[in-house]
């Protein structure tokens, strides 16, 4: 369980806390933004956010932690999983 002490961006947490985000997902995602990413591609730097994840899935998936989140694309409800 979610149990082993986390270094986090204080003010991400809070933020996201502030919007209404559980706890552990907040602490989650504020962990993952204590480093930049390792991967940056110049041809998706200008992303819209509301309908694209590559940004945050790039970040996710560059930083192995101990816990692994694969959110559902945007404006896709049927993924099948």
């Amino acid at each position: 369980y979610n149990d082993l002490p986390l270094t986090v961006d204080p003010a991400i947490e809070a933020t996201l806390r502030d919007a209404g985000v559980d706890l552990w997902l907040a602490r989650h995602v504020a962990h993952l933004f204590i480093r930049d990413p390792l991967v940056v591609f110049h041809e998706l730097l200008d992303q819209d956010p509301a309908t694209s994840s590559d940004h945050f899935e790039n970040i996710q998936s560059t930083n192995w932690q101990t816990m692994r989140f694969k959110p559902p694309p945007p404006h896709m409800p049927d993924v099948g999983w």
